[in-house]
């Protein structure tokens, strides 16, 4: 208890040398808390312009205001905009990790400041922030929901309110994960319903989840949102599945 005293009146730059902070994604030694190392920077793989101005995947090149990805002949989602911070990759896959399965302090954070900008357009028009919400049973088990962590980081960056409440994951469903995309949709059929729909009715509202894949959550979300009479849906999310990239986990 004494060497705990002791470390707590040590100044956080002297405790730095005592205890090198690490990276947030591969634990190296990095001398600012909570944050990346150089090599995981370079693999994040921060999305720029241009992008689709629908499901915010980045583009090979700018045809301009409203441009639109070609995957939209096919694949439409019910939502009305998304965006994401970073392509999915190796080190956004531990992050996503670390947050969601070990409440590693500062990933949320962290997430949030590269996710102000990113979604700085929707943010602009949106009313309130709603997280995807988890299934009683599952959050009991994790005890954790890191879309709401995600949530309460970003509320303060873009100045709107975080309703937690108002949507709920009222049937537990199978993990997408490792579902084909036909069955991704049909295991999420009626898993969402807005409790409180004089909250939701007129809103223009910023649905924020850690992970884009398929997109058949966030659809389902919609679904749900827009028959409750929210006007807009809106996607926030860390980090968007692009191309043949291996889905989370």
């Amino acid at each position: 208890m004494a060497f705990l005293d002791a470390l707590t009146a040590v100044p956080a730059a002297a405790l730095n040398l005592i205890v090198p902070p690490l990276c947030l994604s591969c634990r190296k030694p990095i001398t600012e808390p909570r944050n990346l190392c150089a090599d995981c920077w370079r693999d994040l793989g921060l999305i720029s312009r241009p992008i689709c101005d629908i499901t915010g995947a980045p583009l090979a090149f700018d045809a301009g205001p409203g441009a639109r990805s070609p995957e939209l002949r096919w694949n439409h989602p019910l939502y009305d905009k998304a965006r994401a911070a970073t392509v999915f990759s190796d080190t956004s896959r531990r992050l996503v990790h670390a947050l969601k399965f070990h409440d590693t302090p500062g990933v949320a954070p962290l997430m949030a400041r590269l996710m102000a900008p990113a979604i700085a357009d929707l943010a602009e028009e949106a009313d309130v922030i709603v997280p995807v919400p988890l299934h009683r049973s599952r959050l009991a088990a994790r005890k954790f929901n890191q879309a709401v962590a995600i949530a309460d980081a970003l509320s303060p960056l873009v100045g709107k309110p975080v309703d937690r409440f108002s949507l709920a994951r009222i049937r537990a469903t199978a993990k997408q994960s490792g579902l084909r995309h036909t069955d991704r949709a049909d295991n999420l059929d009626r898993a969402f319903a807005v409790t409180a729909p004089d909250k939701i009715r007129g809103k223009s509202v910023l649905v924020v989840d850690d992970v884009l894949t398929s997109g058949a959550t966030a659809d389902a979300i919609a679904l749900a949102l827009k028959g409750a009479g929210a006007s807009l849906v809106y996607v926030a999310v860390f980090a968007k599945v692009v191309g043949g990239a291996a889905e989370p986990v």
